[in-house]
């Protein structure tokens, strides 16, 4: 009985601690969705401060930090040192769906997102 209460703590540890993590990123998508829906050209100072928050937060995913990144180096446009993970993380099927809605935007950005994208940004925006 000891060994199966102990599996169940741990299972139950494991699932908060992870979903802690899926929040912290569920938060994050939302945050840069709302820049990128007000991106004109690059991000301002202060969304840049926000972006660093998330790249530096250990409780961001990788995927979530590298479209943060992304969106902070955006001059006009994803720069092409950053082109590369953003297809990676929209080709990976075991990144959230959100994640990988957001990184494709991304790489249409011309200057600012289109109307279309704007739409798609406001509904992960939660707007």
């Amino acid at each position: 009985m000891n060994k199966l209460a102990f599996v169940l703590t741990t299972i139950a540890i494991t699932a908060l601690l992870s979903s802690g993590v899926v929040l912290a990123n569920e938060a994050a998508i939302k945050t840069m969705a709302r820049i990128t829906m007000n991106l004109n050209h690059f991000p301002s100072d202060e969304d840049k401060a926000t972006l660093k928050g998330i790249i530096d937060s250990d409780e961001s995913s990788e995927e979530a930090a590298d479209i943060a990144l992304a969106i902070s180096n955006m001059e006009h446009k994803v720069l092409d040192e950053d082109i590369e993970r953003l297809q990676d993380i929209i080709s990976d099927n075991r990144t959230a769906a959100d994640a990988r809605t957001l990184a494709s935007i991304l790489l249409r950005i011309n200057h600012a997102a289109s109307d279309e994208d704007k739409k798609a940004l406001a509904a992960l925006a939660g707007s």
